[in-house]
């Protein structure tokens, strides 16, 4: 048959079945739940979200594609891996680590701890955790080994990672005096997985002991997220009073070379303590996005700007009219209210959800919250959604092709959707928030869900 150049119709008809057969198969693992690159980083976006009847992964390209992580409990607060391999979440006041073959569909789950207090991935493969019980430990999902990084009784909260090893967090010891609880602080430390080493990076300040200093309420320093490259630690200057840090609080940064912390002018750059009022520039670590603004209400005086962590100052990046107020300190309800804001890929817009001021949080509530994106060159603004809806907590996703993002529903639930071109799909409904989750106009996701952007 070779020396003739012919071919049967019957051995014909077979490769073409086996060729069909092989595109099938490949077809299925490109288009799986998720897909590997080489040395295993997932580069598919998805999102992981906690529902009242599991813990859920969607492929955020093709969104009919989801697996059931883990059922069968009262799930929250679930944190991605950077590599995209593994994720961490609390389970009935318990931290377990789901390890998923997202090619092949399969998963390994692991109960890491009960009574945990805080954690956060170390590395793609070292995740560090606190207990109630005291002390800093750790748990690698590759060797599924444990350890002990620091034996002590005292509580490390608000634990965040840089993704290479190092991690921060706020340390507190707590005991009970003539029938009252009390804390003492540190402030916040470093601890470097590989070298066993803890540092306080940045100590804590007590409460005056003089009556007749009734402005000295001390200071509590707090992580509001760190930079891409490790570089810049940000930090929310909080004081000792729940009430004082619910209406804004200073931000600073820890530049990590120089072991160096700073505290910018609050009276130009104050804004509420919330993670997504923060934006990391995904190239320059040194030129944050900061919602800038105090006053607890989100329906008055939030204005976005970049800070010059360098320099200690605040450009605002939208027009003027647009700006609700230039005074970090003030309670103005002008202009419009900017929240949510995220980088693009590229760090050179921003995108973000913005709603008229309005002195009536009830009537700012009701009002059209959109999704907007401004070029940080030419400040020219862009409105990227169009409807009536309180649309909020923009992300970008496909390499910044298209967005995800939140929208407020009836019963205190949300649903995720998804905008690429004209094209607008439905992601998620009936994501439940709990009743902790809304806070004077502001809607916390940290317990509900986690975005992974390849």
């Amino acid at each position: 048959m070779i020396k003739s150049g012919k071919r049967s119709e019957k051995i014909e008809g077979i490769l073409a079945l086996t060729i069909a057969v092989l595109l099938i198969i490949t077809a299925e693992l490109t288009t799986g739940v998720l897909v590997k690159a080489k040395g295993n980083k997932v580069t598919t976006d998805f999102v992981v979200i906690a529902k009242e009847n599991g813990l859920w992964l969607i492929n955020l390209s093709k969104t009919d594609k989801e697996m059931l992580v883990d059922k069968g409990g009262l799930f929250k607060t679930p944190s991605i891996s950077p590599d995209g391999q593994n994720v961490a979440y609390i389970k009935d006041k318990s931290l377990y680590v789901a390890s998923i073959d997202l090619n092949q569909g399969k998963k390994e789950i692991i109960k890491v701890s009960e009574q945990v207090l805080s954690y956060g991935w170390a590395t793609s493969s070292d995740l560090a955790y606190s207990t109630e019980k005291g002390g800093l430990n750790g748990f690698n999902a590759t060797s599924k080994k444990f350890s002990y990084y620091i034996k002590n009784e005292e509580h490390y909260e608000q634990i965040s990672g840089d993704g290479k090893g190092t991690i921060y967090a706020s340390v507190f010891s707590y005991y009970t005096k003539e029938g009252y609880q009390y804390y003492k602080d540190r402030g916040i430390i470093s601890y470097n997985i590989k070298l066993g080493k803890e540092k306080v990076v940045i100590p804590s300040e007590p409460i005056s002991t003089d009556a007749s200093d009734t402005k000295n309420l001390g200071f509590l320093p707090e992580v509001a997220g760190i930079s891409k490259d490790g570089a810049y630690v940000y930090i929310w200057c909080k004081v000792h009073s729940a009430s004082i840090n619910s209406d804004g609080v200073g931000f600073g940064v820890y530049e990590v070379k120089n072991n160096k912390f700073t505290a910018f002018n609050k009276e130009k750059i104050f804004a509420l303590a919330y993670s997504d009022n923060l934006a990391i520039n995904p190239l320059d670590g040194r030129f944050p996005d900061l919602n800038n603004g105090g006053a607890r209400n989100m329906n008055i005086n939030k204005t976005l700007g970049v800070v010059d962590i360098l320099s200690g100052t605040f450009t605002p990046i939208l027009p003027k009219d647009m700006i609700a107020s230039t005074e970090a300190l003030g309670f103005t309800a002008k202009g419009m209210v900017t929240m949510t804001p995220d980088f693009s890929p590229d760090g050179k817009k921003v995108i973000f959800s913005a709603a008229n001021a309005s002195e009536n949080m009830e009537k700012w509530h009701k009002e059209p919250h959109n999704i907007y994106t401004v070029d940080l060159q030419n400040k020219k603004v862009e409105k990227i959604t169009e409807d009536n809806n309180f649309n909020f907590s923009p992300t970008y996703i496909s390499k910044g092709e298209g967005i995800i993002f939140a929208r407020v529903m009836e019963g205190n639930t949300i649903s995720l959707w998804k905008l690429q071109g004209n094209k607008k799909e439905s992601v998620a409904t009936g994501i439940k928030l709990d009743e902790r989750s809304w806070y004077y106009g502001h809607f916390d996701l940290t317990n509900s869900l986690d975005i992974y952007v390849s």
